[in-house]
């Protein structure tokens, strides 16, 4: 192989592998065989250090292909670093209006990611928590078994 060859070679597998999403903070939350609880919130903890940067909140739910509704509802409590604590209900699609599942889906699971926000800046460094709990009419919410939340830095 040619030196020159070998350099580009070498260059796009470097640039491959520089690419990709910035994840700051990732957990996933393995709820029960029963499903969701209502006292079964999943809290995350994750620390902002550059409030410069921007990033994507991103929620992650797996649930059984066998889940009978097309959304379910949370609320979401967001603790900031100075002691603010804010709280929003979130409806979460999993479904089309049809029954056809969004997300990745095998036989009998499905993952879908779903955007809470984008571009998002944090006013404020040091840890913060996020709380997302079952607020359906349904407890425990069957077919529910996972929740995720990941932090994602979007490059400048």
């Amino acid at each position: 192989m040619s030196l020159r060859l070998t350099g580009i070679l070498i260059l796009t597998i470097a640039l491959l592998t520089g690419c990709g999403p910035d994840i700051t903070y990732q957990e996933e939350k393995v709820l029960g065989p029963g499903g969701w609880a209502y006292a079964d919130s999943a809290s995350f903890v994750f620390p902002v250090t550059d409030t410069a940067a921007r990033y994507d909140m991103v929620l992650t739910v797996t649930h059984g292909t066998d889940f009978p509704y097309q959304n379910f509802y949370t609320r979401l409590t967001t603790h900031l670093p100075d002691g603010t604590v804010l709280n929003q209900p979130l409806s979460l699609q999993l479904a089309d209006n049809y029954g056809k599942w969004y997300g990745d889906c095998g036989a009998e699971e499905c993952t879908i990611d779903i955007s809470l926000q984008e571009g998002t800046r944090f006013i404020q460094p040091g840890e913060h928590r996020l709380v997302v709990a079952q607020f359906s009419r349904e407890d425990p919410l069957a077919a529910v078994t996972g929740i995720g939340f990941r932090l994602v830095r979007q490059e400048d």
